[in-house]
């Protein structure tokens, strides 16, 4: 992943596998505080993890928003 945009999508793609019923909160109008605490927490836990795998640069991790 590459942008922040593939990494949103990517996400969102996860979370609707693995938790559905907060996939369903998903909104294209909402910013990242408008989300319930459970979806940024596990989006900041997974935008860790893909850092650590080295699936993103540095620079992603830092800047990618929810």
């Amino acid at each position: 992943m590459k942008t922040q945009t593939q990494v949103r999508e990517n996400y969102w793609l996860m979370l609707k596998e693995v938790k559905p019923e907060l996939a369903a909160q998903r909104r294209s109008k909402k910013s990242q505080n408008d989300y319930c605490a459970d979806i940024r927490m596990i989006f900041v836990d997974w935008v860790d993890n893909l850092h650590r795998d080295g699936q993103i640069t540095d620079s992603l991790a830092q800047r990618v928003t929810l």
